[in-house]
């Protein structure tokens, strides 16, 4: 904890209190009629549009369910089977890495909630009908969350727990607060994750960036990771030849690879390898039978009968020299990489880490402008149809991120940015700020 860090978190949460403050002249005794949905004729969460022409707002709306719909389903072509991704998530201050498989599932859940909650505005129109669907969007927002800071993966029993618990009170609270409180506390919680996802995606792009920097390039860094491959790989043979010949090895067991340290010093989470991290690498090619050698030992496998395969899917290798040593056939200093797709251009764009994450940057910025606007201009046409053309460019650059994602990089790793309980208090400080400052913002423009 340092300085810097202390006075940027008095300034997030003197903001924060400043914006809480600012509600106080707020007077909510005489709100707004609201507008009825034209579907069930129940009480919706805003006031009638100006100017609205119905067959506009249900054709823009229409517009972002066929997106939605188109983001769902490549979002389920990308990823269906055993997940082909070869990115794991580090967390540099424990040294643990997990595979992206869990965080690219809630990517998709979030796609197919978000679909649900636009059929639902079709019927229902937002208010309390559809809080119940719309509060699954949400739900996956918050759960996203909660999987990158605790890493890329959640098991636990209380994570399921807080999301039930985080569900119920929801839509709870939507249900019975009277108008106009349980829109105003539906739109906020709402941003509040919409916010949070930009603060931690944007956190972890400048993360990995600094890393891979620290390595002088994204190149070297990946030779350094396809050399802490070949360790995994070795030591998965020993094991597997140690237990042909009727020895156990403890799970626990661990091998140091000779690998150059980055450039400024830092530590590097690629000189020890467990050997219990090897299911979050990429898998050992698997020879075929009829080539095995006379003993049964895979590591006298002529290495053209290795298919290099992840997934149960074939993988192509990507050969990669080391500036430092000369180019040539049989050259004993050519690290292979395991690669999805030997042309890693994917339409006219190549991908290197972590520019895939600017993917969900942007997916979650369009996100919070849509959001924002339909928010604000609560009664203006053109904000709601803003809005829901929002959901139409987002939702399929989450679901293009999983493609990038599952079919376009080579092995490498996120590095996921310091989740320490000041870092936590300045981002939730941020998000929360955020949205308050929009919801409020909305409230002074209704009732000016």
């Amino acid at each position: 904890m340092t300085l810097r860090d202390n006075l940027i978190a008095a300034g997030a949460a003197t903001t924060l209190a400043v914006l809480v403050l600012s509600f106080a002249g707020v007077s909510f005794a005489d709100p707004p009629p609201q507008s009825k949905s034209p579907v069930t004729g129940y009480p919706t969460w805003h006031q009638d549009y100006v100017d609205e022409v119905y067959e506009i707002n249900y054709s823009f709306t229409l517009l972002a369910l066929i997106f939605s719909t188109g983001a769902a389903y490549g979002a389920y072509r990308a990823t269906r089977g055993p997940s082909r991704s070869l990115t794991g998530f580090v967390t540099l201050a424990t040294g643990n890495e997990e595979a992206s498989t869990q965080i690219n599932e809630f990517i998709q859940f979030y796609i197919n909630a978000t679909w649900v909650a636009i059929v639902g505005y079709l019927f229902f129109d937002v208010g309390k009908i559809w809080a119940v669907v719309g509060a699954l969007h949400n739900l996956l927002e918050v759960a996203l969350l909660i999987v990158l800071q605790y890493g890329g993966r959640v098991s636990s029993l209380s994570f399921a727990l807080y999301m039930f618990a985080y569900i119920c009170l929801t839509i709870i609270l939507s249900v019975y607060l009277p108008w106009p409180f349980d829109a105003v506390f539906f739109r906020w919680q709402g941003l509040c994750s919409d916010f949070g996802l930009i603060v931690v995606f944007v956190r972890t792009y400048f993360s990995t960036k600094n890393q891979l920097k620290a390595f002088g390039d994204a190149d070297r860094h990946d030779l350094e990771l396809a050399k802490a491959q070949r360790a995994a790989d070795q030591l998965a043979q020993d094991q597997e030849q140690q237990l042909r010949n009727g020895v156990t090895t403890s799970s626990s067991q661990s091998v140091t690879i000779s690998a150059a340290a980055p450039a400024n010093g830092s530590h590097n989470p690629l000189h020890s390898l467990q050997s219990g991290w090897k299911k979050f690498v990429a898998l050992a090619p698997t020879p075929h039978g009829q080539h095995s050698g006379a003993n049964g030992d895979s590591s006298q496998t002529p290495a053209a009968s290795h298919e290099p395969r992840f997934g149960g899917v074939r993988a192509s290798v990507i050969n990669l020299v080391p500036a430092n040593a000369t180019s040539g056939r049989g050259n004993s200093d050519t690290i292979s990489i395991v690669a999805l797709n030997q042309n890693p251009s994917i339409w006219g764009v190549e991908w290197h880490n972590p520019d895939q994450i600017l993917l969900l940057v942007v997916a979650a910025i369009f996100h919070v402008i849509g959001n924002c606007m339909t928010t604000i201009w609560i009664t203006n046409t053109y904000a709601l149809s803003a809005f829901q053309i929002s959901y139409g460019v987002s939702f399929p650059l989450y679901a293009y991120y999983l493609y990038v994602d599952n079919h376009a990089l080579r092995q490498t790793k996120i590095y996921l940015p310091d989740t320490s309980k000041i870092k936590t208090f300045i981002g939730a400080c941020l998000a929360i700020a955020g949205a308050t400052a929009t919801v409020r913002a909305g409230l002074y423009v209704s009732t000016h």
